[in-house]
């Protein structure tokens, strides 16, 4: 009796390649392979399940998790900077690509009705859909500058852009951002 495990003939290479690639295919198929999305309740935004974010609505993918999230400590301007350049050469979700957003970018974030958290040790809440990570900062630093010695950023409790030195580190992070 041949056993199944051991035929007595060598199996052919075509042979040997389609089921090679039918494990391929099953694997893909696999929900282990590739996350389910979680969207917003507002479906909105969706959570991609590598720490980055897509907001549907104006097609930018942004970090889950801002700088002050994954340091646990505040950064001043110019250290945000570095902070983008290491995503950059780390390949942060696998891209290259990453920039500190502008402005007008992070306003787009800012939702009134929605609440997040609230800025950890302060009363400061976080008005940012809850998809984000929770217990970030409320004033996230932008790549805008005001002459040589400040630059801007927003305030996730009021929508109001913050004119500060670029030294100072006081509760101040960012979110990285890319065109997706």
């Amino acid at each position: 009796m041949k056993h199944l495990l051991y035929p007595s003939k060598k199996p052919s290479y075509i042979s040997v390649l389609s089921i090679l690639g039918l494990f391929l295919l099953l694997g893909t198929q696999s929900s282990s392979v590739y996350a389910i999305p979680i969207v917003s309740e507002d479906k909105r935004f969706l959570d991609n399940g590598d720490g980055t974010i897509t907001d549907t609505k104006t097609e930018l993918m942004w970090m889950k998790k801002d700088s002050y999230l994954h340091f646990g400590h505040w950064l001043n301007w110019y250290e945000v900077h570095d902070y983008i350049k290491k995503l950059n050469d780390e390949e942060f979700a696998f891209y290259s690509d990453w920039k500190l957003p502008t402005t007008e970018e992070l306003k787009t974030l800012y939702e009134r009705e929605k609440l997040n958290s609230s800025q950890l040790g302060r009363e400061m809440k976080i008005h940012i859909d809850p998809v984000f990570a929770k217990k970030g900062s409320g004033s996230i630093w932008s790549s805008d500058e005001n002459g040589r010695y400040n630059a801007l950023g927003v305030v996730f409790n009021t929508n109001v852009i913050f004119n500060s030195n670029k030294r100072s580190r006081s509760r101040k992070a960012t979110r990285a951002v890319r065109v997706n």
